[in-house]
């Protein structure tokens, strides 16, 4: 019995010691789907001016992920309503981690996800 206890905690620094780019490297990454609704985390942040001019806000994700507009690797996606980025957009819950419910959608400009604000909660 204590041998399944010493191998366990064995087992439990051996993965807590890798790091997360060891581990993403190894599993292959994961294409957002186009079609339905989907929930993703991630951490809202205001826009810097990278996606689109002005003010507008954009869900840093959890994990990167593949896009299914340009097959790229996206790490952070513009937040919209129908194509058009949305300032104000999930603002309530700026520099917090949230799971939100959403299409991804693929405009001219790339990528975007169109959440559904009523459905979105904070994480701590």
């Amino acid at each position: 019995m204590k041998r399944r206890h010493v191998l366990l905690a064995a087992a439990v620094l051996i993965a807590s010691s890798w790091s997360e780019d060891a581990l993403s490297a190894s599993s292959p990454l994961h294409t957002l789907p186009l079609q339905g609704d989907i929930w993703i985390t991630g951490t809202i942040q205001r826009g810097s001016g990278k996606y689109a001019p002005g003010d507008y806000t954009t869900i840093l994700l959890d994990r990167p992920s593949a896009s299914p507009c340009n097959d790229k690797v996206v790490t952070d996606i513009l937040l919209g309503e129908g194509g058009t980025p949305s300032p104000t957009l999930l603002l309530p819950y700026l520099n917090r981690r949230v799971p939100v419910r959403g299409r991804v959608i693929c405009p001219n400009s790339g990528i975007q996800f169109s959440p559904r604000p009523d459905v979105v909660f904070p994480v701590w």
